[in-house]
């Protein structure tokens, strides 16, 4: 399996929880809006909304090249930048997924979770089935992203090669590949803007 597939593969995994994160969240936002509730709720979904920003913030940069006089200007200060920053974003994942675990284990004991109310006994299970599978025990949503920002650099760092020798295959070659993320890295962006407006928003990095 090609990294060009392998990346995307994983991006589009991302993006997909992302989704199923905030149809959960649009239902119980609306349906539970007690302060008390909503200052442990929110401060439980921050760290995992955070991630998803880790995502974001590492990858877009790199979307300036989908223009062919960037791409020419840019790819090597770009290609740089990445393979300088992407380890230290591999490893917040993980230590957000700690934070989010801690938080639910008081979470899940609060009796709005238990309610027999129908929009939120579907809701709150597909909420659990998120954070247990993706976030905390089987940190899925971690390993994809590693796997993702692991498979952009080999692919970058190939590229660098082919872009010293000839910049029209280099951006032949970026646009099949890396340039391939922008539709998905917008799925998530749009997503976060719409767990944004119940008001949870991603925290800027230190």
């Amino acid at each position: 399996m090609a990294n060009e597939f392998k990346a995307l593969k994983e991006l589009a995994t991302v993006s997909a929880t992302v989704s199923e994160l905030a149809g959960v969240n649009s239902v119980i936002c609306s349906e539970l809006d007690s302060a008390d509730f909503r200052s442990e709720y929110d401060s439980l979904l921050q760290d995992v909304v955070n991630t998803y920003q880790v995502v974001i913030d590492i990858i877009e940069p790199l979307m300036a090249l989908n223009d062919r006089s960037q791409f020419d200007s840019q790819f090597a200060e770009l290609s740089s930048w990445y393979a300088q920053h992407y380890q230290k974003a591999l490893s917040q994942p993980r230590i957000n997924a700690e934070f989010t675990y801690e938080k639910y284990l008081q979470f899940r004991k609060r009796k709005e979770v238990a309610t027999g109310y129908p929009l939120l006994k579907v809701c709150f299970p597909r909420l659990h089935d998120f954070i247990d599978k993706w976030i905390d025990n089987d940190i899925w949503l971690a390993m994809c992203i590693d796997t993702l920002l692991k498979m952009l650099n080999l692919q970058l760092h190939e590229l660098q090669d082919v872009y010293r020798a000839d910049k029209d295959e280099a951006w032949m070659l970026f646009c099949a590949g890396p340039g391939r993320c922008a539709p998905y890295l917008k799925m998530i962006e749009d997503n976060l803007s719409v767990i944004a407006q119940t008001g949870i928003r991603a925290e800027k990095a230190a």
